[in-house]
């Protein structure tokens, strides 16, 4: 089980996710998970507002024996609005390997709390309802998520497609809310030369 981790004290928790109270029930649902044995781990979200916290995240990873993966790359919001690129942390941007493909929709997959499945939390085109569905409708994930890592919209035949380090669902994301080409494309760099 993989839980973001948005800060290493209830302040920039709390303050980041808007929302009073996460960071206690973000630790109460890690202890449960522990106690129950369910393998976890920790995505390190890095903004300006905690990045001073990293080694502390980096000590919550390790107090409750999870594995960590950091995420220093803001994206767009799930509506599209570009405000969270605020909070990018400078010297975080480019932390990223290069893009080699992904599993999505093939060996993992998203659920929304309204039982929407998609191949993960970004790409959410053709959504399964799994209350209409069932689980067999996860069937279909596989072809939903190739379809959309195809890379079109601007990036079909892009002479630095091999060095890309974002997908295609995620470029898509940044293209639809307006952002700066340099906040996920190389050609940024290129520009601001």
């Amino acid at each position: 089980m993989t839980v973001s981790l948005y800060g290493a004290t209830p302040d920039s928790f709390d303050s980041l996710t808007r929302k009073p109270g996460a960071f206690k029930l973000v630790e109460k649902g890690l202890v449960a998970a522990r106690e129950a044995g369910i393998a976890l781990e920790l995505a390190l979200i890095i903004t300006r507002h905690n990045a001073h916290e990293l080694d502390a995240m980096r000590a919550l990873a390790e107090r409750y024996g999870a594995g960590r993966q950091e995420y220093g790359a803001i994206s767009p919001t799930y509506t599209g609005t570009p405000e969270p690129l605020a909070a990018q942390a400078p010297g975080f941007l480019d932390k990223t390997s290069v893009f080699k493909g992904c599993p999505a929709g093939h060996t993992f997959f998203h659920v929304a709390p309204h039982s929407l499945a998609t191949m993960c939390k970004v790409g959410r085109e053709n959504p399964i309802d799994l209350m209409t569905e069932g689980l067999d409708g996860l069937l279909r994930l596989p072809g939903i998520a190739d379809a959309q890592m195809l890379r079109t919209g601007g990036c079909g035949g892009c002479r630095l497609s091999g060095t890309c380090r974002v997908c295609r669902p995620l470029a898509k994301a940044y293209q639809e809310a307006k952002a700066p080409l340099n906040t996920y494309c190389q050609h940024g760099s290129e520009e601001t030369q």
